[in-house]
């Protein structure tokens, strides 16, 4: 390619003809990040900035009474587009004068025309003559830096991170960082130099430093440069600079094309951008992350699994085997038939947002099987298996609380089996946690049934990961099924079927909270623990969260069976609850369906020796004792027989059921509780008198003024602890006969329907 550029090989140049006219300085995305700032630099000892050494050589050398010029050695370049000159060696001092202009004419007003050209400024994109095309985000950072900080402001540098135009992104770019301590060293320098010029040193800047500069023609050439001065110098981390090390690598010094197909990955990447990614660094980092992930042994990809951070492996892994993985991600997230399992959001991350470690587990072996197995037909379908095995997988709790220990094992079963049916002859070393007991016996299952093979397949995977409206209680476990359908380790297709579809009518829907009934009638079936306290919890449960479900059924595989055995002849929930004696246990619960309905999330507690119902899952929700509740049921069905009184029940501590006498405005008025559970025994029942102001009257004076005599005359006693007139009677086990017993003691009160006056 022919050289565009006015400068000349050899020739020096000046600041003010670099920074001029309609021209732009580009540190190309083969450049890795500026770090002069950084407090990390010195090559000796390890620690310091470059940018202080730096401007103070050159305040000493403006300091000089000759001011002669000072050549500060080579800049390599080439120029494409027209007028961009992209640098291949030089950034650093570049960058570093550039700051240092910009600080100047915080000072002085006069140098805009040297940070940005008039028509960028005030007609176009505000792109100022430095471009950092590494990061977007250090490219917007710099023209955010020239237009809102350098021009017309007088903010410090500490204000920087502070500024409207100063996003959170910005945090996480090396280059910027360093930027910011950069400019607070040029800051704080400009400040103390005694008798400092400003305006003359600006000038001498522009005028006086030059530079030998060195036409590289074309980008090619000027990677090859770069590579051979960086090499030279302080080593480059992997992800910097990356494409021009691959390419130079020892391992690739045959590979023809490299440059073109990079440059083939790098445009479908770009293609598949998404979200805030305006390029395709994204996407393209995290590919190579997953292929340096494929390439590691098993401790470097738990270590990257773990931390996220990984060493691209430029002299282990070629660009041929880079090229291959990338043929397998276009092939799945493009062409395979079920790419719609995929996340295309993997293809451009946001920031910070990599792939997960359940991703990977999911994601990297199917890439692993795509790269090493041609995908026809049969592997096609092979490819989907091994899918779906890992997909169900990941369903289940213990692989996700081990995933990181289990992808190795993974991606291994993807290199070494074209078929996951492989795995039932030879699962040498693959942890438990993925060939679990359920797992094995599926193989085997498949492998007995080769030629019903792909209909067993369809309706384990179905059953496993059966989320369509309606219940996800197997959640990747299906074992119950399989055994219910089997009988002599022969299984049976059909019953399998019947099984599975009995299941999901009975549990149809969403089962956390439309199946009380089922609910009641497995009440009827002696299952062991139910209610029960499931893991998480400390109250006890008629089951509520999908997983509860699940523990219960494993628990109770048998008595389940029978009870879907059950209903598959025939006989309903409703028959089971109607032929259920009144005399067992939870007879109550499984005959009144109030009481299950008034636990909105299917809790309760052992409190007092006694149920109570739990509106939600924690005690300090409304709560009701059991017995106290069904009295207020029976009541509130009875209908309102007491005239000048209402029937209400109180949801909290000492739940109860108590009456309140209908009252006048300002007039106190008489209320009645009645508490279940009480003295020693837990055995007794209270029923109080007590007064209830409708405004403030002391409570006590008011009770013992109006109830004293009513108390005496039916037997009442005053309590010094609750501060009202008190009775008790003993429970017994007849409860008709209690609420008879109740009702007449009550009523007795009840008919004295006398307001008082305060």
């Amino acid at each position: 390619m022919a050289n565009k550029i006015n400068f000349i090989t050899g020739e020096t140049y000046t600041l003010a003809e670099l920074f001029s006219e309609e021209r732009q300085v580009i540190i190309p995305d083969l450049q890795r990040d500026y770090c002069w700032g950084n407090d990390n630099n010195n090559k000796t000892s390890g620690q310091g900035d470059l940018v202080s050494d730096f401007v103070k050589s050159l305040l000493e050398q403006f300091a000089a009474k000759d001011k002669e010029s000072l050549n500060l050695g080579l800049l390599y370049g080439y120029e494409i587009p027209a007028n961009h000159i992209q640098l291949c060696d030089g950034q650093q001092r570049i960058t570093t004068l550039f700051l240092l202009l910009g600080m100047i004419n915080k000072r002085t007003g006069a140098l805009r025309q040297h940070l940005i050209s008039d028509f960028e400024y005030k007609h176009d994109d505000k792109e100022p003559y430095l471009k950092y095309a590494i990061r977007e985000s250090s490219l917007y950072f710099l023209s955010d830096l020239v237009c809102n900080f350098f021009i017309s402001n007088t903010d410090t540098v500490d204000k920087i991170k502070t500024a409207d135009w100063y996003f959170r992104d910005y945090d996480l770019d090396p280059s910027i960082q360093s930027m910011i301590k950069a400019l607070g060293i040029i800051e704080k320098l400009l400040s103390e130099t005694r008798d400092l010029n400003v305006q003359d040193f600006s000038e001498w800047l522009l005028h006086k430093l030059t530079f030998m500069y060195v036409d590289m023609e074309n980008r090619k050439n000027g990677e090859e440069t770069f590579v051979v001065i960086n090499t030279t110098g302080e080593p480059l981390s992997a992800t910097e600079n990356l494409k021009p090390l691959v390419i130079n690598s020892i391992i690739n010094k045959d590979i023809c094309d490299v440059d073109s197909k990079w440059e083939e990955i790098e445009t479908w990447f770009w293609q598949h951008r998404a979200g805030n990614n305006d390029t395709a660094d994204a996407g393209f980092n995290e590919f190579l992350k997953w292929v340096t992930m494929l390439h590691s042994g098993e401790k470097d990809l738990q270590t990257i699994l773990k931390d996220g951070n990984y060493a691209f492996p430029i002299d282990n892994l070629s660009f041929e085997e880079i090229y291959s993985y990338w043929h397998a991600v276009v092939f799945l997230f493009e062409k395979w038939e079920h790419r719609d399992y995929l996340k295309l959001e993997l293809l451009s991350p946001s920031t910070n947002k990599g792939i997960t470690q359940i991703e990977c587990f999911k994601l990297l072996p199917i890439i692993e099987f795509c790269k090493k197995y041609a995908v026809n037909d049969i592997n096609d379908r092979n490819l989907y298996r091994l899918y779906m095995f890992l997909h169900n997988l990941c369903k289940i709790e213990n692989v996700t609380k081990n995933v990181n220990d289990i992808v190795w094992d993974a991606i291994n079963i993807a290199r070494n089996c074209i078929d996951i049916l492989e795995l039932a002859d030879n699962d040498s070393g693959i942890s438990t946690i993925l060939l679990s007991k359920e797992e094995r016996l599926k193989l085997n299952i498949l492998k007995s049934n080769i030629e019903n093979r792909n209909n067993i397949e369809e309706l384990f995977w179905n059953a496993q990961n059966y989320n369509i409206e309606c219940h996800k209680i197997w959640s990747g476990e299906i074992l119950p099924l399989i055994e219910w359908a089997s009988d002599n380790d022969e299984f049976d297709i059909h019953i399998f079927k019947e099984y599975l579809a009995i299941f999901d009518e009975t549990f149809k829907g969403q089962c956390d909270a439309n199946i009380d009934d089922v609910r009641r009638a497995l009440l009827t079936r002696n299952l062991k623990q139910y209610p029960r306290i499931f893991s998480g919890y400390t109250v006890y449960s008629f089951g509520w969260e999908w997983r509860d479900w699940k523990i219960l059924i494993n628990d109770n595989k048998q008595e389940f069976k029978l009870f879907f055995d059950d209903l598959k002849k025939g006989v309903t929930c409703e028959q089971m609850i109607h032929n259920y004696p009144q005399e067992n246990d939870w007879a109550e619960f499984v005959h009144d369906k109030r009481l299950m309905a008034y636990c909105k999330k299917k809790n309760l507690q052992w409190h007092n020796k006694s149920w109570y119902l739990m509106e939600r899952e924690k005690w300090s929700a409304a709560h009701a004792n059991v017995n106290a509740y069904k009295y207020y049921l029976y009541l509130k069905c009875r209908g309102n027989v007491n005239e000048g009184w209402e029937t209400k029940f109180w949801a909290s501590d000492d739940t109860c059921v108590y009456y309140d006498q209908i009252h006048c405005e300002n007039r106190p008025y008489m209320s009645i509780d009645i508490i279940w559970n009480v003295g020693k025994d837990n055995l007794q029942i209270e029923i109080d008198l007590f007064m209830k102001p409708t405004h403030e009257i002391e409570v006590v004076e008011l009770t013992k003024q109006n109830l004293q005599s009513l108390a005496d005359n039916f037997g009442y006693r005053w309590n010094d602890t609750s501060k009202r007139y008190v009775k008790y009677l003993d429970i017994i086990k007849n409860e008709k006969e209690l609420y008879i017993i109740i009702d007449n003691e009550c009523e007795q009160i009840l008919k004295r329907n006398v307001l008082y006056d305060d």
